[in-house]
């Protein structure tokens, strides 16, 4: 049973994950050979407040802008 485990920065709709875990159980149903209700999917969604890049908050660099 594959999981699969997708960390995204909080704002995506729920057709764009819909269409994302459609896409990615297919490849991962071909590619590993198993049944696509096998593939388990988790989205977790991410605060701009809870991650850094370059040292700095991504909430804080949209305020840079």
């Amino acid at each position: 049973m594959p999981y699969v485990y997708i960390h995204l920065i909080e704002g995506r709709t729920e057709e764009q994950k819909r269409e994302m875990a459609s896409k990615i159980t297919d490849v991962i149903s071909d590619v590993a050979k198993v049944e696509k209700e096998l593939v388990h999917i988790l989205f977790v969604d991410l605060p701009k407040t809870n991650i850094s890049k370059g040292g700095i908050l991504v909430s804080d660099k949209e305020h840079q802008k």
